[in-house]
């Protein structure tokens, strides 16, 4: 009996020493981020790290170098990065992969990740308001209630503090165009893009959070629904407004401004073209945002060397030469009663396509949802409005092909991500209400 419990003790220390030599030895590797063709020297980035038949998953992050050290048991890995981040204004997402890690006692262990830069607008027009509405008691319309969304189209916040306003030359899509010869613009391989009328900046730091919006007034940040029940109200202290305090040059009546909107969310500028308002087409308009410093938009707005007069002569003509460089975002709209002739006031690296619109009807040019991407968020769930009926493809226009509900979503606690394509026909539809009146 004692001989037999001898043998079993043996034999199941002998099934445990084997245990123990089938435990995997791990070993020291290291992953090195890399980035046109030079190391990549960011901290806190995760490294995911995926053993080949998939069985084991393991996560580490990287030192201010860039590099990530692990110990990983031996075997073949597929080692992958995709690390978002923002910068000057634009969404910037670093991805890449090592599908040829195989990790091997006394060898070096010493892996590259090379990744791809990929970027997009972080900050976004959402919508642009410029049409007006008609007036019920006198049948007349009414356009003094321009104004225009700013959207922070990503899940970090974003710093819109030198975010600029403008817009291309001519005003309206089918005027006359002298900027182009046949069928090409004048500027499609230059490095600039005209901008007319003034350059509006802020005046104070802004700051916009992730999936967030900032309003603009144009002409009046007030409560337009007292005077035209069918506008909107702008008289909002979160809101900002293009103020013509100290632009001698603008004074049309149609610049006020309710007490609720504090000086500091005062917009302003340097008026460079003859008149007494920024004319901002009610029908309409090639409007872009860009990125430059209070000072560099006053110095370009005042610089004759700037100015470009193919349009025409000076002071009534001034168009300053925008450097394409600088520009963020753009919407180009097209009379939807004046097709045949309208012309795009954007180069094909700025902008394609168009979305018609209808002015004096309350109508908006509002951004479509990037249904793939807005789908995606795991925060989501449950929350995405579907069947959307906002646009006006019934009546005379276009919608939103996602068929998502954006301004319903958000209100159900959804975060949006809009379509950011450069192609205002496939980013943009005519809205039949404008989002501020729901």
């Amino acid at each position: 009996m004692k001989k037999i419990l001898l043998i079993f003790t043996a034999a199941i220390l002998g099934l445990a020493l084997a245990s123990c030599d089938k435990q995997p030895r791990l070993v020291d590797v290291k992953f090195q981020l890399v980035y046109d063709g030079a190391s990549l020297a960011q901290k806190d980035v995760e490294v995911l790290i995926k053993e080949s038949t998939g069985a084991a998953v393991y996560t580490t992050l990287t030192d201010e170098s860039g590099a990530a050290a692990i110990k990983l048991p031996v075997g073949i890995y597929v080692a992958s990065v995709n690390w978002k981040t923002s910068a000057d204004g634009m969404r910037v997402v670093y991805n890449g992969a090592n599908t040829g890690v195989v990790v091997g006692e006394g060898s070096r262990n010493a892996f590259d990740i090379a990744l791809q830069r990929v970027e997009s607008a972080q900050i976004i027009i959402k919508e642009l308001y410029f049409g007006g509405c008609l007036n019920p008691e006198t049948n007349a319309g009414y356009s003094n209630d321009a104004y225009i969304v700013l959207y922070n189209n990503s899940d970090e916040e974003a710093d819109a503090s030198n975010i600029v306003f403008t817009f291309a030359a001519p005003y309206n899509s089918n005027a006359s165009n002298k900027y182009y010869t046949d069928d090409t613009l004048l500027y499609e391989h230059e490095s600039w893009i005209p901008a007319y009328g003034a350059i509006w900046w802020f005046r104070s730091p802004v700051k916009i959070p992730a999936y967030s919006q900032v309003v603009v007034a144009v002409f009046a940040g007030i409560d337009h629904t007292q005077t035209v029940s069918t506008s909107v109200d702008l008289a909002n202290s979160a809101y900002y407004w293009m103020s013509n305090s100290g632009i001698t040059q603008y004074t049309a009546t149609k610049y006020t401004c309710a007490a609720a909107i504090k000086d500091d969310h005062y917009l302003t500028a340097v008026p460079f073209t003859q008149g007494t308002a920024w004319s901002l087409s009610n029908n309409s308009p090639a409007f872009y945002i860009g990125r430059m410093s209070a000072a560099e938009a006053k110095a370009l707005s005042e610089n004759a060397d700037a100015f470009d007069h193919t349009l025409g002569a000076a002071p009534a003509f001034n168009v300053v030469k925008f450097p394409k460089a600088n520009v963020v975002d753009a919407v180009e709209v097209f009379r939807a009663s004046g097709l045949a002739a309208s012309k795009v006031r954007f180069s094909a690296d700025i902008n394609t396509g168009y979305v018609a619109a209808t002015n004096n009807l309350g109508y908006s040019v509002y951004r479509n949802v990037d249904k793939e991407a807005t789908e995606a968020l795991e925060e989501n769930a449950g929350k995405l409005v579907y069947n959307y009926t906002g646009g006006t493809a019934d009546v005379e226009g276009s919608t939103d092909p996602s068929g998502i509900d954006a301004e319903a979503s958000i209100a159900a606690g959804a975060h949006i991500i809009y379509s950011d394509t450069n192609d205002s026909s496939k980013d943009f539809h005519q809205r039949k209400v404008a989002s501020l009146k729901k």
